[in-house]
């Protein structure tokens, strides 16, 4: 039996919501599969843990635990490090930060583990929520939106003045979970960059579509080619889907979402395909979660973001379609994605060169 680390925490604002994923996953494993536990705590060190009760984790400074690193395809105790186990592959349940956005992957990678989110570089990508949308302008309608840091906080600022909509949406451009979003007008959207300079580096000013839906529809890559999920439509109160929306009103059909959403034959199609080339673009691997903004009046489908690490692995996306959660975990083993192979060249230039 394959020996399988949930991995799961991180300095990232979404570290809770990555605790609820993880052991929502382990205790829906644990009897099917050999299972470690490595808390990533807030210091970005790892802890070998073995409890599956949320409560546990409240005192996140104070857990007596472990610490343990990854080497060399193992996990090894660090104090002395003694080998514990071999890892043949690692669930990645960490939100946001070092967990999502690539760091981990480079991690597994340069220690040779198999793990199941996606690479070094398609991770990153996804994360920087301006980037990804450069990268697929050509092909996908995205809103309108430009990038604002510290340095140039003032130049952008004037831009937005001049050649944006009065209603704004204002976003850290790298966390997810809507936390740091906002609806502003141009009277008071400069207090929200600077309120986002200390959460994130980077602040995403867009124009604000106001008659819209979101819709959002999850993928998984498979031996056999993508499989996608239902479409859902999330229910929010506000102008746009809040925290509280996705994380504490559960994931389940009701008065918080509709799965799957009454959508016209043309527009679920239309998601399917751009679900399809964003996902293949990007070289994503895994459990990716693509969310989209829909125009009522335009008729206009946007690009909102991808999730490659999405909440609870996104597996009531893929209940509707047949598959359940063993299922889907199943499936993410099985196409976990393996580290790059290199082979060193000898170029004989030592032997060449004098400096």
């Amino acid at each position: 039996m394959k020996k399988i680390c949930v991995i799961f925490g991180g300095d990232s604002a979404e570290h809770d919501i990555s605790i609820i994923t993880a052991l929502q996953l382990v205790n829906n494993i644990k009897f099917s599969f050999d299972v470690e536990m490595i808390y990533f705590g807030l210091n970005n060190h790892f802890y070998l843990t073995k409890s599956t009760d949320v409560s546990y984790y409240k005192n996140k400074t104070g857990l007596k635990l472990p610490e343990v690193i990854f080497y060399n395809g193992a996990v090894y105790k660090k104090r002395f490090f003694k080998k514990l186990f071999d890892v043949d592959l690692v669930i990645n349940c960490c939100h946001g930060g070092a967990g999502e956005n690539g760091d981990l992957s480079a991690l597994f990678e340069i220690n040779n583990i198999a793990y199941t989110n996606s690479s070094p570089t398609s991770s990153h990508i996804a994360m920087d929520k301006n980037l990804a949308k450069t990268l697929l302008c050509d092909k996908v309608d995205v809103v309108k939106g430009v990038k604002v840091t510290k340095e140039n906080f003032d130049k952008m600022l004037l831009g937005i003045d001049e050649h944006f909509s009065n209603d704004l949406i204002v976003k850290p451009n790298s966390l997810g979970s809507s936390i740091g979003v906002k609806a502003c007008n141009k009277e008071n959207f400069r207090d929200q960059i600077e309120a986002i300079f200390e959460m994130n580096d980077c602040a995403l000013v867009e124009n604000r579509i106001i008659n819209m839906i979101e819709l959002n529809q999850a993928c998984i890559k498979t031996e056999n080619g993508l499989i996608l999920s239902a479409i859902e439509q999330p229910i929010s109160n506000h102008e746009f889907l809040t925290f509280d929306d996705k994380y504490i009103h559960g994931k389940s059909k009701g008065k918080d979402r509709i799965i799957p959403a009454n959508l016209s034959k043309e527009l679920e199609e239309k998601i399917n395909s751009t679900t399809k080339y964003i996902y293949e673009k990007l070289d994503f691997n895994g459990v990716v979660r693509i969310d989209y903004i829909y125009d009522l009046d335009s008729k206009t489908l946007y690009f909102n973001e991808a999730n490659t690490i999405p909440g609870s692995m996104s597996f009531y996306l893929f209940e509707p379609i047949g598959i359940d959660y063993i299922s889907l975990v199943e499936l993410l083993i099985k196409n976990a994605k393996q580290p790059q192979k290199y082979k060193y060249f000898d170029t004989d230039i030592l032997n060449k060169v004098n400096l």
